[in-house]
């Protein structure tokens, strides 16, 4: 009896190791399918035709970089040195100002990966046109993935309270409040992207930790397959919740009052603040016919958007400006839902100088 028990005991054991094997095997080969069909193509677009191999070089430093912890705005780029970017000690990415410029006035630009210059090399992010054009001054962009309007704000205080100073702040902002705070996973606002890998990663304790080594080994691939392709389907569900509900009006209401709150902070230490409801290819009529969007982040943007846009209407505050038509037109700029080449960063970089120089 007992030798039946070990030999059971004994098969169901071996059973078990070869198909968590098997599991394994199928779980990294479903990583390499998406690898493949996920992977990087944006180099291969219209927008980059006759430069490639650069752009192909631009995205490969982009997918190089990595994050550490930053306090109150939750993360920050560790410093990188590539053939097309480069992240100084601060978590900053620099360009080369022109020569022989004096050190005021000091311009600070804050946003998230479009300010920052994603799809762009060093030269041709929208601060290093800007400073290019310009040619006086210290320019320097705050630019992090994914931040949203509240993150530039926390990140604002935090400059000041380290005693720094500005005669000009930019926010550039719009596409990552809609992007990542109308995902239905996001339930309380205000938030940000990271939010629910937080509560996993930070919070869920040592359960939640060896059922994540767990999912890594054994399951996340095959996971991200099936899900790739019901999303080919139809009738999938919902993934966003701000479309004609309060929240889409709270994402709105709170974008307009982080900038109302940024002005505050900069106008009553002497500086100039100007805010930028950002461009989007969901909003006004760029040229698209070389992208597949998502219909119905695109209906919460819209919603978003409009919301902001009454808002803005509505108060007339002179230092908010809607550049959303900025791309309007047959030229291919977008590379994605929102990031451009550098010929989209020059058309906001010009419409930047030439309000600066205004003023």
């Amino acid at each position: 009896m007992m030798k039946k028990i070990l030999s059971f005991g004994k098969n169901l054991a071996i059973s078990v190791t070869v198909f968590l094997i098997l599991l394994a095997i199928t779980n990294w080969a479903a990583g390499v399918y998406m690898a493949r069909k996920g992977g990087e193509k944006r180099h291969l677009l219209p927008a980059y035709e006759g430069e490639q191999d650069y752009a192909e070089a631009i995205f490969h430093d982009y997918h190089s970089i990595a994050h550490r912890y930053k306090p109150f705005a939750e993360w920050q780029m560790l410093p990188y040195q590539g053939k097309t970017l480069s992240i100084n000690e601060q978590g900053l990415r620099t360009h080369i100002p022109p020569a022989g410029v004096s050190s005021k006035p000091v311009i600070r630009f804050f946003g998230g990966s479009t300010m920052w210059g994603e799809g762009s090399d060093d030269a041709n992010t929208i601060p290093a046109l800007v400073h290019q054009k310009l040619n006086a001054g210290t320019v320097i962009n705050h630019g992090q993935l994914a931040y949203n309007s509240r993150q530039n704000l926390d990140a604002l205080i935090s400059m000041y309270a380290k005693g720094e100073s500005a005669d000009v702040v930019i926010f550039y902002d719009g596409v990552n409040d809609a992007a990542f705070l109308c995902p239905n996973e996001i339930q309380e606002l205000p938030g940000h992207r990271l939010i629910p890998l937080f509560q996993k990663k930070i919070y869920g304790g040592a359960r939640q930790f060896v059922l994540t080594v767990l999912s890594n080994l054994f399951t996340e691939n095959i996971v991200l397959v099936m899900q790739y392709q019901r999303s080919k389907g139809a009738n999938q569900p919902s993934h966003y919740d701000c479309q004609n509900t309060d929240k889409g009006k709270s994402v709105a209401s709170m974008l307009v009052k982080n900038w109302e709150m940024a002005h505050e902070l900069v106008t009553s230490r002497g500086g100039k603040f100007i805010a930028i409801l950002q461009p989007v290819a969901y909003v006004g009529s760029p040229r698209l016919d070389h992208l597949e969007l998502n219909a119905e982040l695109g209906d919460n943007f819209r919603f978003v958007y409009d919301e902001v846009q009454k808002i803005i209407n509505t108060q007339q505050q002179p230092w908010i400006y809607d550049y959303t038509q900025a791309f309007n037109g047959q030229e291919y700029i977008y590379i994605d839902f929102c990031h451009v080449t550098k010929s989209g960063n020059k058309i906001i970089a010009d419409r930047l100088t030439d309000l600066l120089l205004q003023e």
